[in-house]
């Protein structure tokens, strides 16, 4: 990481700072060093806890009933985050869904630097573009890399679960992403499918049952092999990755390179 992308994000993480210290229960989730992101399990494939997620990372509750009190509701940091009146795109979006740039975000909600881009770093693109109706984020759960699934089952749990929450009830999709960040245990496999009933329960979310459905079945099939196809498309290796005008930049690592194309595509396109 070069010294400007390490001065941008402590800038970006002072600017943010007091909402994020509003997220109790947050600091584990945000707090992976740096230094061990190669090694950090949330960008592998779960190999002992893929399996059919029968255990739901706790032996003694395979649908995770007795953890629904214990799941912390969000503190709505990321509510200024805006969302189309009438959505008309089948993936979460974060804008006001005709902005004359669309960008796209690859990642998956079981990577701390999904969450953390999008807790931290989104915030200087947040105010300075999307809120002002020039660039929509288009996001993309990832549920697989090169044929291997990402994270065992709960990759492609959290991913229908998702567009379940987008499907049905839009305007609380953020709520159930933060309260997916803060809760989310990164070692076991967490995303079972009535957990993430829970999790859309303490979120808001109008019918929660419908999240249960889709991550206990085969639901929006059709949108995730699209963003395969997408990922594929544009040689993505790796999770987090924003596209700009078809070229991939890690949002953490390329931070000024990728501010810099998406600056180019607003005074190309305004």
């Amino acid at each position: 990481m070069t010294q400007d992308n390490r001065t941008r994000r402590r800038v970006l993480q002072v600017g943010s700072g007091a909402a994020i210290a509003g997220l109790a229960g947050c600091t584990d989730f945000l707090s992976s060093d740096d230094d061990e992101d190669d090694d950090d399990p949330s960008n592998e494939t779960d190999g002992g806890n893929g399996g059919n997620g029968e255990n739901g990372g706790n032996g003694d509750d395979p649908d995770g009933e007795e953890d629904k009190d214990e799941i912390e509701e969000p503190k709505g940091v990321l509510d200024p985050v805006p969302t189309p009146d009438d959505p008309k795109s089948a993936f979460p979006i974060a804008g006001t869904g005709d902005a004359p740039v669309t960008i796209k975000l690859f990642g998956t909600w079981k990577s701390t630097e999904t969450s953390e881009f999008m807790l931290e770093e989104f915030t200087e693109l947040l105010e300075k573009h999307v809120k002002k109706g020039e660039v929509d984020l288009e996001v993309h759960a990832v549920a697989s890399l090169g044929g291997a699934a990402l994270h065992g089952d709960d990759g492609e749990r959290l991913a229908r679960a998702g567009l379940a929450v987008w499907d049905h009830d839009p305007g609380q999709f953020w709520m159930f992403v933060e309260c997916i960040a803060i809760n989310i245990d990164l070692e076991e496999e967490w995303a079972t499918p009535k957990r993430l009933e829970h999790v859309a329960e303490k979120s808001d979310v109008a019918d929660p049952e419908t999240v249960y459905d889709a991550a206990s079945g085969d639901a929006y099939q059709d949108e995730l092999d699209e963003t395969i196809d997408e990922v594929e498309k544009m040689d993505v290796d790796d999770v987090p990755r924003v596209s700009v005008d078809d070229t991939v930049y890690s949002p953490t690592e390329e931070t000024d390179e990728l501010y810099a194309a998406i600056e180019a595509a607003v005074e190309t396109e305004t």
